[in-house]
Order: structure tokens, then C-alpha cells, then sequence
């Protein structure tokens, strides 16, 4: 891990030292000792030691055991019989079987897919000529009422009664306007809307049906009271350990500030600091807004970063966010040490200085010493040796997929057909963060600490600080 830069200056000396000494209470378990002992240890484990042997091995270029291939594939194919079990098994996975042998399901997945904008088309259209501000200098009557309901079925998802009844009004309800007719027979033969009829008949089918129970066991239908409820609960998660995480490190602005004397606040928090175009990714998915940033103001309207936190609600969360967070770091890191950023911030702009953002360079697969994650979860159930992501990646596989629409049409495939996803392991780009991921989640949790006890560590160390002299 790149540490912070050797300095005899006792804030940055006291920062690092501190950081050191908060325990590290989220790191990954060890992988089995052998692959005897991750085969008794069951299905998860052996795969987990599996996947990081060919990791290990491709980084040496060595071959891989036959034995670890033929545990590999044994292990996959448990995993997969589990996924299929009728009623203790994965819903989601079961459903992704169901699409891949089911054309029906498929076809109502596409026409689906488009089902948000198809809509807004719709009411679009009924906008164009049945909007309330239209209607409000229309006279009252047969017209005006008829025109508002297409409107009223429209907002409601209406689909059906919707075509009917703007193919059905004719001259005696809407009079002879050639004009509006059009709108109307345009609106009863409109694509987007044709399709959401095609889709709520869809609905009726036998696979389809099934195919959105299962996905309703574990995804709530988009919408739903039940969605809507659980994001509002999800951001309300993420805003309460982003605002601990902003305090934690405001204790430890104070702390460095107490040490330098400076009561103009050295030291202070930045929340939310946005990178700028000019240091972007430009499409590459790399991490451009950071949670949390302790910055050192050095004079002439300028500051270092000498501290940078993501905040994860949860420990399993870094394991797919870390490729990203290298990335966003590797872009700033390539700023000119000489030139000056300015930064977006919740708590205002900063100008940054080049040298800074390239002290925050990672080395190869590891976090720089001044970057961290801060978690506000002070314990874990039992941290997994092979994530949920790693997990659903294998599964998705089409020699998985094919393994279990064997066992859905009674079979019973030799493991052994499985082959071709421990072959495809080191090589394939698809595959990449499931062959990295036990290597990922070990080196992002060694840089993730429980925000209590950077609060605890930084008042223990504020505890022993030799206090300044009256004057």
C-alpha cells in the first residue's frame, strides 16, 4: 500500500499515525489453507479458493492444478442445484433460467424494457390535444368531457380503454374537426401505445407470469410502493454514514488543528467534491464524486488533500465499488504537480493543488495509505469468501445456464460440462473482477474502518495532546 509521504510535519505525522492505529475490524477472513481443507469447509469456499488459485497462478504464469479445475466445476454445479431448488433457492437466477428457455419471456422482457418511454410517448400525445390547460377555454359539455377522460386514462396507464375509446369518438361527441380526428386516430394506432397493450396481454402468459413471480420474490416491481419504499429507506442509510463519516473527520480537522495552535481552521471538511472536467473520466465509469475529502489550506487560496473517504452503509459494498474508486484516483493523480484544480463542493469551492491529487496515485490494485472507506455498520453477520456479484457472474455463465436448463427439464448433466466457465476464468475480460475478486475485497477492506472507531481513536488521541500555553 503507498503510504503518506515521509514529512516532518507533525499534523501530517499525527495523521498518519493515527490512521495506523484504528483498528481494521472489516477484513476479509483467509482463504482456506489447501484445497482439501476449502472443499471441507463447502461449495462457496472451494470456489472462492479456486477462483483466486488462477488468479494467483496466471499473475506467476504457471499452470493451475487439473484438481482445482475438477473442484472448481464440482463446486459450480452444487451452487447451481442450490440456485434451482424450488423453494430455498435464488428467484432471480431461476428467473434468468426461465428467460434464456422461454421465447415468450424473452419477448415480453424486450417489449418491457421500452415500457417507461413508451408511456411518456403516449401522453405526449394525449397531451398534444386533451392537456388540461387545453381544455380549460373549451366549452363545457360532451366534448370537452370526452377529451378530458382520454386524458384521465392516459395518466392512469389506461392502455386498452385508452385505443377503444379514442378509435369510438366520432363526430356527434368531438364535432368536424378534421384536425382533432387525426390526433385521435393517430393516438388509437400509436406504436408506443400498441405496444403497451401487446405487453399487459403478454402478461396473462403462463412463463411470463411465472417469470415475474420469481422476480417479485426478490426485485419489487419498479414503481411499487414496496420500491419506492425501499429506496427512500436506502437513501436515507446512505445520507446518515455519509453525514457520520463528515463528522468523524471534522473530529479529526480539530485534532490537527488543536496540534498545529491554528484556530483559523487549517484543517477542514469538504463534502461531496466533485472532480473537474479537465481531470474526468470521460465515459470510463471511474469514480468522479468523492464523499468526503480533508484538505489543508496552504495559503494564497490553496489546499492539499491529505485525506479522501467513500462511505459505504454496508462492508460487502466495496468489493464492486473499489475498481471504480482506482480509476477515479488514477485520474487525478495524472494532474500537472505544478497547476491548481478548482473543485465543487457541497461546502463550497476549493482550488486543489496538482501535487496533492498525485499523492493520491494507487499502486497497481491497492489504495493509496490516504484514501479509506468509512462504514458506519459496527458489525458484519459473517463476511463472505465469494461475493454476491463473483456469485451471480458464475451463474450467469452460459455453460451455467445451460447446466440449469438441464436440471429444469429433469436431467441430471455431469459436472464436468461446466468446464468451459474454469477455462474461460483467467482470459476473459467478462470474467475479470470475479477472477480478482477475493484479491479486491481483501485489499478495499484493509482500507475500511468502522466510523466509531475513527471517532474513538481520534478522541484517545486527543486526550494526550500537550495544550498550548496561555499567553
Amino acid at each position: 500500500m503507498q503510504t503518506f509521504p515521509a514529512s516532518d510535519d507533525r499534523p501530517q505525522a499525527a495523521l498518519r499515525d493515527l490512521l495506523r492505529t484504528v483498528p481494521r475490524r472489516y477484513r476479509s477472513p483467509p482463504l482456506p489453507p489447501g484445497l482439501d481443507a476449502a472443499v471441507a469447509a463447502g461449495t462457496e469456499a472451494t470456489l472462492a479458493f479456486a477462483i483466486e488459485s488462477a488468479r494467483a497462478a496466471a499473475e506467476r504464469g504457471t499452470p493451475t492444478p487439473a484438481a482445482l479445475g475438477d473442484a472448481f466445476t464440482a463446486a459450480l454445479a452444487a451452487l447451481i442445484h442450490r440456485a434451482m431448488t424450488p423453494d430455498g433457492g435464488d428467484p432471480v437466477f431461476q428467473a434468468q433460467v426461465l428467460y434464456s428457455r422461454d421465447a415468450q419471456v424473452r419477448d415480453w422482457v424486450q417489449i418491457e424494457s421500452s415500457a417507461a418511454a413508451d408511456a411518456r410517448s403516449v401522453r405526449a400525445a394525449v397531451d398534444a390535444f386533451a392537456h388540461p390547460g387545453k381544455l380549460r377555454d373549451m366549452p363545457e359539455g360532451a366534448r370537452r368531457d370526452n377529451l378530458s377522460h382520454l386524458h384521465a386514462l392516459a395518466a392512469a396507464g389506461e392502455w386498452r380503454t385508452l385505443a377503444s375509446e379514442a378509435g369510438s369518438l366520432g363526430a356527434p361527441l368531438i364535432g368536424n374537426d378534421a384536425a382533432l380526428h387525426a390526433l385521435l386516430h393517430d393516438l388509437a394506432t400509436h406504436p408506443a401505445l400498441q405496444r403497451r397493450i401487446h405487453a399487459e396481454a403478454m402478461t396473462a402468459l403462463e412463463p411470463v407470469r411465472r417469470y415475474r413471480a420469481l422476480r417479485a420474490r426478490r426485485v419489487p416491481p419498479a414503481g411499487s410502493d414496496v420500491a419506492r419504499g425501499q429506496g427512500r429507506a436506502a437513501a436515507r442509510e446512505g445520507a446518515q454514514a455519509e453525514h457520520a463519516a463528515a463528522e468523524a473527520l471534522r473530529q479529526v480537522a480539530t485534532f490537527l488543528n488543536d496540534l498545529e495552535g491554528d484556530e483559523r481552521g487549517t484543517y477542514r471538511v469538504l463534502r461531496s467534491l466533485l472532480t473537474p472536467r479537465v481531470l474526468s473520466g470521460g465515459g470510463d465509469r471511474s469514480k468522479e464524486e468523492w464523499d468526503a475529502a480533508l484538505v489543508r489550506s496552504i495559503g494564497g487560496g490553496l489546499c492539499d488533500i491529505v485525506l479522501l473517504a467513500e462511505v459505504k452503509a454496508a462492508p460487502a459494498a466495496v468489493t464492486s465499488d473499489m475498481p471504480r474508486l482506482l480509476r477515479g484516483l488514477a485520474r487525478l493523480a495524472q494532474a500537472d504537480g505544478d497547476a491548481s484544480f478548482a473543485f465543487a463542493s457541497l461546502d463550497g469551492a476549493v482550488r486543489l493543488r496538482g501535487r496533492s491529487l498525485r499523492a493520491l496515485a494507487p499502486i497497481g490494485p491497492s489504495l493509496p495509505e490516504p484514501v479509506i472507506y468509512l462504514c458506519p455498520a459496527p458489525t458484519e453477520s459473517r463476511p463472505t469468501l465469494l461475493g454476491a456479484a463473483a456469485k451471480a457472474v458464475l451463474l450467469s455463465e452460459p455453460a451455467s445456464l445451460e447446466f440449469a436448463r438441464a436440471l429444469a427439464d429433469g436431467a441430471a448433466p455431469l459436472h464436468a460440462s461446466l468446464t468451459a466457465v474454469w477455462n474461460a476464468l483467467p482470459h476473459e475480460s467478462r470474467l475479470r473482477a470475479t477472477l480478482n475478486q477475493y484479491d479486491t475485497a481483501r485489499r478495499a477492506r484493509e482500507a475500511m474502518l468502522y466510523t466509531g472507531d475513527l471517532l474513538a481513536t481520534v478522541a484517545q488521541a486527543g486526550m494526550v495532546l500537550p495544550r498550548q500555553s496561555a499567553p
